[in-house]
């Protein structure tokens, strides 16, 4: 890819190069380098670095021409990167991580750090966070969250008022069933538990760390109104370092452009936050 203000390289680093990311650069330092965070790009489930319909690629592209640094890794498992012998799950993900931390440290001047994902991405980022005191910020893609108190009364509602979800729901009542089983998407994620989910907005609160989470069509089994998040944390000063977006007509993955062009757009405006003027 040839961009005069960006510049793109492959890393394969870790123990026994297992690990591939790919390191865009701002090509000309719009700002102190030890002032902006670093953003790490998580896999999102079984897609490789460039993220569903390369929308890892677009948006990491676009904060190098704002001034950020950014890594969009293959973890274990995924991608370019085989699996770890002897690990899996999170313990995978933790090792996989300091091979990130060290990387970055090697090829950076030191700096802080925004850890980013959508769906299992997610999961790792909150994992992750309050382990790293240099993390200080994170972008949660349908992350998963509990139900509050209004949720079955909104969703009850939303059934019965919403005319294309009716129209769905009357196309599924009147097709011929293939199977009697209902897959269950949230079955085969390694969700962070309660508790793991407010860690990470109380770490980002007590470092002066700030949170962008963005709620699809695919959350409205758990997730079906703005500010559901922040209620159910309860997390002091949630509105100061926190912006939680709603957006259900847009699907998990931001198969419509003019749904991924949209998250870009909040991504960057979010991200412009870190910029001193």
């Amino acid at each position: 890819m040839s961009d005069p203000v960006l510049m793109e390289e492959p890393l394969q680093f870790g123990e026994g190069g297992r690990l591939f990311g790919i390191l865009t650069l701002p090509s000309v330092p719009f700002h102190n380098p030890q002032e902006l965070p670093v953003f790490v790009f998580f896999n999102a489930g079984l897609l490789h670095r460039v993220g569903p319909h390369r929308l890892h690629v677009r948006l990491v592209r676009d904060l190098s021409r704002m001034g950020f640094s950014s890594l969009r890794v293959d973890l274990a498992g995924k991608g370019d990167s085989p699996s770890r012998p002897g690990l899996a799950g999170q313990q995978s993900t933790a090792a996989d991580y300091e091979e990130v931390v060290r990387v970055l440290e090697s090829r950076l001047p030191p700096a802080p750090r925004v850890l980013a994902g959508l769906c299992s991405g997610a999961d790792n980022a909150i994992r992750l966070a309050p382990k790293d005191p240099r993390v200080v910020g994170l972008v949660l893609l349908d992350p998963v969250c509990s139900q509050d108190g209004g949720f079955r009364t909104r969703a009850l509602v939303l059934r019965y008022t919403n005319t294309a979800r009716y129209i769905a729901w009357s196309r599924r009542r009147f097709r011929p069933p293939k199977s009697q089983e209902q897959f269950d998407p949230l079955a085969i994620r390694d969700v962070p538990t309660p508790e793991e989910l407010r860690s990470a907005f109380e770490s980002m609160r007590q470092r002066g760390g700030r949170v962008l989470s963005v709620f699809t069509q695919y959350a409205l089994q758990f997730y079906n109104q703005a500010g559901q998040l922040g209620r159910v944390l309860g997390v002091e000063g949630y509105e100061q370092f926190c912006t939680e977006l709603f957006w259900p007509q847009a699907e998990h993955t931001y198969t419509l452009d003019l749904h991924r062009r949209r998250l870009m757009e909040a991504v960057k405006t979010w991200a412009g936050g870190f910029i001193r003027s």
